[in-house]
């Protein structure tokens, strides 16, 4: 007899968003930052979204980010 299992996955959170946010064209002039926020309605969900990307900028993150660069031996 073969046994059958299934995996559940769940979550009180049901609305999940996800962004990339890019910035620059070049091949080496790129930043990216992936996001993904959980909520149980798209109203807050989305409200939350905002509120993490004002953070980042708020708090410096995108421009440590545009700032970082490789070492010249990288």
């Amino acid at each position: 007899m073969t046994e059958i299992n299934h995996n559940v996955n769940e979550s009180a959170d049901k609305i999940t968003l996800t962004t990339k946010v890019k910035r620059g064209t070049g091949t080496r002039d790129q930043d990216e930052i992936r996001l993904k926020v959980k909520g149980e309605n798209p109203e807050d969900t989305a409200q939350k979204l905002a509120q993490t990307l004002d953070a980042l900028e708020a708090e410096g993150v995108t421009d440590t980010l545009r700032n970082t660069q490789p070492e010249a031996d990288e």
